[in-house]
């Protein structure tokens, strides 16, 4: 049995999943009934490039972090440097741009890994769905037909 860490039996995310095509449903005749169409539909319309757009950036942003090259680091190492240090000789200016630099690169080396990850995850979960519902549905079909009652 599933319970979450409040202990509630009834608010799970087994739940919630089960659930949401019926609130999905319920949502989606209550806005069109009770909303005027010619505000409605623009507003979705609108929702829906916001959606895109923001998509896009997301990729945009993921792609150029993946793609940088020596110069592009030095250039945002230097960027998280500021104006900060304009008065130091350059020595110290060299040094502190190495250790930025090697905060950037360990930065989007964490960020790759995790990437990596994340997809990996993602193809096991979608290759272990199938798995876990055989289980279920034998225990479910099976029921209590093999047990004798006294």
């Amino acid at each position: 049995s599933s319970v979450n860490p409040q202990g509630n039996i009834f608010l799970t995310t087994e739940n919630l999943a089960f659930s949401l095509p019926l609130i999905l449903v319920c949502t989606i005749y209550a806005y069109f009934t009770y909303i005027p169409w010619k505000y409605g539909i623009p507003v979705l319309v609108a929702l829906f490039v916001i959606f895109q757009i923001y998509s896009q950036i997301q990729a945009q942003r993921a792609n150029k972090l993946q793609n940088m090259d020596e110069n592009e680091i030095n250039d945002l190492a230097l960027e998280l440097e500021g104006d900060e240090n304009n008065n130091n000789d350059n020595n110290s200016n060299n040094k502190k741009l190495q250790k930025k630099k090697a905060r950037v690169e360990q930065r989007l080396a964490a960020e790759r890994k995790k990437a990596a990850k994340t997809k990996q995850a993602k193809n096991k979960n979608d290759n272990d769905e199938d798995d876990d519902d055989v289980g279920d549905i034998t225990t479910f079909a099976k029921g209590s037909r093999g047990k004798k009652k006294n």
